[in-house]
């Protein structure tokens, strides 16, 4: 669990002696202290929209992603190493261009653009595109669908609630959903 201090200033120390979060996220290595307002989830909002223009996306669906994966932090490393907002494996990573997946714009726009091509590849379908950034397309495309994994079944589910909730963003309702 990371403890965390608020400072004088609006920081907040993370001790660098905790390496996991109540997520069951590690923070970077040489990551000590962030601003308090850098934990505000709309400070990503333009690199978002820009992404989710750029390559078709609808912008609540990456929003929930996000909210999903990482809880906006940018500088989440899960246990198996993916990394980031988008919580973009090393492969996954350099395949989209991210060269440093903890830059926020470049995890974004690096998941954005896996995602795009996941909804190209299952013509739309949101869910199935979902399950693919889950638990990889080898998976979807072995069990000719969304996999019988729990975790997969429960991250599909738990991105349409958060669309439908409205992930932060009052546009979030607009997306669809495909089961």
């Amino acid at each position: 669990m990371a403890v965390l201090s608020l400072l004088s200033g609006g920081r907040i120390l993370l001790r660098p002696t905790v390496e996991t979060s109540t997520d069951g996220f590690r923070l970077a290595p040489d990551v000590t202290e962030m601003k308090t307002d850098e934990t505000d989830p709309s400070r990503f909002d333009a690199i978002i929209e820009e992404a989710s223009a750029l390559y078709g996306v609808n912008s609540a669906l990456v929003k929930a992603v996000i909210q999903a994966e990482s809880r906006f932090n940018p500088l989440a490393v899960s246990p198996v190493g993916a990394r980031g907002l988008m919580q973009l494996m090393p492969v996954i990573a350099r395949e989209y261009g991210a060269l440093d997946p903890l830059d926020a714009k470049q995890n974004v726009f690096a998941g954005v653009k896996y995602l795009s091509n996941l909804l190209d590849r299952y013509n739309g379908n949101v869910s199935m595109a979902l399950a693919g950034y889950n638990a990889g397309p080898t998976a979807v495309k072995r069990f000719r669908g969304i996999p019988p994994y729990r975790e997969t079944r429960g991250y599909v589910r738990k991105i349409q609630n958060l669309i439908a909730e409205g992930v932060k963003s009052a546009s979030a309702a607009t997306a669809t959903v495909a089961d």
